[in-house]
């Protein structure tokens, strides 16, 4: 377990892509082959798995010809050896689980973060999680990424739950601890931006009208528009995500600072109906 060392796989991946070229084959099976298959804890084939990371931010196959070089930008860096030593930090504070983490290039991993649709992204499953980065992701932007990670792994360990079984309440909850713990281990301006999108009393009208009625919806297809929102829908962008960081933060004010190991064993019910979001209303 623990932080893999995912180098050689992403060398034999480029190396893999080289020796196709000259045939004209696209380099989307040795993603598969050398990125995706070798991760087992997911319990996932690697087809399925490929297509769930590449959509949380995993480099495109196309882009192999830039992996070679961001990833020896990120060893030069030290990221690996960095993320090890912040994943034992947090085990230990948190008298979490052990898992294992998986680190491989963001998405356009040769522009520069101005001009990247995603600067840094993260996934956890059950058993493991992933970071997807470059060597200009500051190294405090990483260590928060791996504490929002590593706090949902942590909370399915303490709540029993498995990531398919997961009702709407419980995916807010999560959410709101991860970026609740970010802003405590490293201060606010590592938060992310949805926590403060939309005006308070609009975020609570949105909660009463759509987000009650939803609370026991199980399903991650069915989750996706109340975290992100709805295009054209009754749902602003990056709601869910907002209103679970509020249910967190105003039950700390409202309930008194609990620590973090607190935190994670208290049932969502519980969080929520001692927050500002309230589960009924007259």
């Amino acid at each position: 377990m623990a932080v893999k060392n995912t180098r050689p796989w992403l060398d034999d991946f480029v190396e893999a892509c080289k020796k196709e070229t000259l045939r004209l084959q696209q380099p989307f099976q040795k993603q598969q082959e050398h990125v995706c298959r070798p991760v087992t804890e997911a319990g996932l084939s690697a087809r399925e798995l490929q297509s769930i990371l590449l959509k949380h931010g995993l480099f495109e196959p196309r882009e192999w010809r830039h992996v070679e070089k961001a990833s020896q930008q990120m060893e030069r860096k030290g990221i690996w050896d960095l993320v090890r030593g912040e994943y034992q930090r947090l085990r230990r504070k948190w008298q979490g689980p052990k898992t294992t983490i998986y680190i491989f290039p963001v998405a356009q991993c040769h522009l520069p973060a101005r001009r990247r649709v995603i600067v840094k992204s993260g996934l956890s499953f059950q058993r493991c999680l992933f970071l997807f980065l470059t060597a200009d992701v500051p190294d405090i932007g990483i260590k928060a990424l791996l504490a929002h990670e590593y706090n949902h792994i942590c909370r399915l360990a303490r709540m029993g739950f498995k990531t398919d079984e997961l009702p709407l309440k419980e995916v807010l909850v999560m959410e709101g601890l991860a970026e609740y713990a970010v802003k405590s281990l490293y201060g606010e301006e590592q938060m992310s931006q949805w926590v403060k999108h939309h005006r308070g009393e609009d975020v609570r009208q949105v909660w009463k009208r759509e987000f009650v009625p939803a609370l026991e919806l199980s399903g991650q297809e069915n989750h996706q528009p109340y975290l992100y929102g709805e295009r054209r829908g009754r749902l602003p962008e990056w709601i869910g995500y907002q209103i679970g960081y509020e249910i967190i933060d105003s039950y700390q004010h409202n309930h008194g600072e609990d620590n973090m190991q607190e935190l994670l064993k208290k049932p969502a019910n519980q969080l929520i109906a001692d927050s500002d979001f309230p589960l009924e209303y007259r």
